[in-house]
């Protein structure tokens, strides 16, 4: 999945947290878990294959989520308890990630070690081709645009610019909706350059939760 999917991911469910527990750290720990798979294993399997498509390694397991989880389930007993939160956030985030990348179709990859080991990539993929992929769809700029807003609403930025929400948000699912006709019929989508039915779906729906949390944070500010 994009890379600015899972950043506004996190800060979705940091938006949750927040509202949760008004603890300013809570959606900055929730988007560095959100994108620490990539960080950690991108980078590594580029090191490991040379190659930009072998990025689903450790970091993607549910080994690695359930480790961050039993740190920060400790932290919160033992040492601090908004320490373990924040860790606890962060770990809602790994898991946001590994769902969104719908590891549970790669049962080698999620379940390591337990049903051997990673599968390597069929073909190299140069890791420049791979993030000019990424970087850019359409897509990614949409998330791209929900991210930046949601993003200067927590910080605290205020002005007229969040009289935008109502706009942004329109947009958001207007683009959804293009993306989810791409779904349900299986023809490529203009916005993902996939035909992939299950990819669009996900991606519409992230779209959508985009605009819901634009307007909400917009709400928010107003």
């Amino acid at each position: 999945m994009f890379i600015v999917c899972h950043v506004l991911a996190g800060l979705l469910l940091g938006m949750a947290l927040y509202a949760w527990r008004r603890d300013p750290l809570l959606p900055a720990a929730a988007v560095a878990g959100a994108v620490l798979p990539d960080l950690i294993d991108k980078p590594l399997g580029l090191l490991i294959t040379g190659s930009g498509g072998f990025g689903r390694i450790y970091a993607h397991t549910l080994l690695f989520f359930l480790l961050l989880f039993s740190a920060g389930s400790l932290s919160r007993r033992m040492y601090s308890r908004r320490v373990g939160t924040l860790v606890l956030s962060a770990a809602a985030g790994v898991l946001s990630h590994q769902l969104l990348d719908v590891l549970w179709l790669l049962p080698v990859t999620w379940y390591w070690p337990l049903l051997g080991p990673f599968p390597l990539p069929e073909e190299a993929v140069p890791f420049l081709s791979y993030l000019l992929a990424d970087i850019l769809q359409p897509a990614e700029w949409l998330f791209f645009a929900a991210s930046l807003f949601i993003a200067a609403i927590l910080a605290g930025m205020r002005g007229g610019w969040q009289r935008l929400a109502p706009a942004l948000s329109l947009v958001l699912a207007f683009f959804a909706m293009g993306v989810l006709f791409s779904a349900v019929t299986g023809s490529p989508s203009a916005i993902t350059g996939w035909d992939d039915r299950g990819d669009n779906a996900i991606v519409a729906f992230m779209l959508l939760a985009g605009a819901v949390g634009v307007d909400r944070a917009g709400a928010r500010a107003g």
